[in-house]
């Protein structure tokens, strides 16, 4: 982690780049869409966001969102600046395949280099800064295997893809960090969501960037989001069921003594009152809001943290929490301790 003397936004090395520790995350006009915000609004998010000094964008795997990012940083003239992380999804899984060598299926040699070319094509950049696989551990032991990386190795030299990352989504043992191809681990990361914890430590051990994905836990730390709340028809948090919606309010009220702006879900039900009535004010809070804190948190654990902004009113606190210094030990500590986790 780096901060100026002056302060300033704290910044992490990634691959050849330098990138600030908040980015804008998961980048996409459809998930916008369905949780009722317009691809407009997104558009103007994403350009505050650059001309405010973000340098890293997670796009998700979508022409749309590519197009529009990439029409963003050339517009701005940011290109030697921010990091455009796209994505390549794996080829659909078939009901015959459960039991096979699955990368050369889902992830083949040949279909990275077209995903590689039809990007490049779509966001007219002369190179990708930073191309993400989801990847699984077990799939280096595959006849495959080999190919897949030298396509990777190949496609830097010819200077189409400047650096590779991995997305990571399950607990496995954290061989891939030893891959030297890969400058990158994304994956799941928030207060509420530490099971991949060992694999951030091996990734950050390595001095790999590790990119962490719903920091604020899908929305269960904003605050905002708990029992009663009002979705739009198509979010895909309405999904979420009444326990559930409990247990966010629940880790709302358990970290509201530690901000000054109390979370509106602190009080969505009962257990979570009860909680926000016992709970002990520390004498001196550190941060205004959950999100901040949140957002602080993963920052102060060596990652990227990459919250969606898909509305220009969020980045405020994410930007605070760039900007703030460290979390406390004995906050850090405390927060540690917690058992806050959303899954029963």
């Amino acid at each position: 982690m780096v901060r100026g003397k002056d302060g300033g936004v704290r910044q992490r090395a990634l691959g050849a780049a330098t990138v600030t520790a908040i980015g804008c995350g998961d980048v996409s006009l459809a998930t916008a869409g369905a949780r009722g915000i317009a691809g407009r609004d997104v558009e103007r998010a994403l350009h505050e966001a650059l001309d405010l000094g973000l340098a890293l964008v997670d796009v998700h795997d979508e022409e749309a969102a590519e197009l529009l990012v990439a029409s963003a940083v050339r517009s701005l003239r940011l290109r030697d600046r921010v990091v455009i992380a796209t994505r390549i999804p794996l080829v659909a899984e078939l009901p015959w395949q459960k039991k096979r060598d699955l990368l050369p299926e889902r992830l083949p040699a040949r279909y990275l280099q077209e995903r590689v070319e039809s990007t490049l094509r779509t966001t007219r950049l002369d190179a990708l800064p930073l191309v993400q696989l989801p990847l699984h551990t077990t799939w280096m032991a595959s006849s495959a295997w080999p190919e897949l990386a030298g396509t990777c190795l190949r496609l830097v030299r010819e200077g189409k893809v400047l650096a590779w990352g991995a997305i990571l989504d399950d607990l496995e043992e954290p061989t891939l960090v030893d891959e030297p191809w890969l400058a990158a681990i994304a994956l799941t990361y928030s207060l509420c969501d530490r099971r991949l914890e060992p694999l951030l430590a091996a990734a950050t051990a390595k001095k790999l960037a590790v990119l962490a994905r719903a920091p604020l836990g899908g929305g269960a730390l904003t605050g905002l989001l708990g029992p009663g709340v009002k979705l739009a028809l198509h979010d895909d948090r309405r999904a979420l069921d009444a326990a559930t919606l409990d247990r966010i309010a629940v880790i709302a009220a358990t970290l509201a003594p530690f901000v000054r702006r109390e979370p509106p879900s602190a009080r969505a039900c009962d257990p979570a009152r009860a909680i926000l009535e016992r709970g002990l004010r520390p004498a001196h809070v550190e941060c205004t809001t959950l999100a901040e804190l949140a957002l602080r948190f993963v920052i102060d654990r060596e990652a990227i943290a990459l919250p969606r902004l898909h509305r220009r009113e969020h980045l405020g606190e994410a930007l605070l929490a760039a900007d703030a210094p460290p979390l406390s030990p004995d906050l850090l500590a405390r927060l540690l301790d917690e058992k806050l986790a959303i899954a029963s």
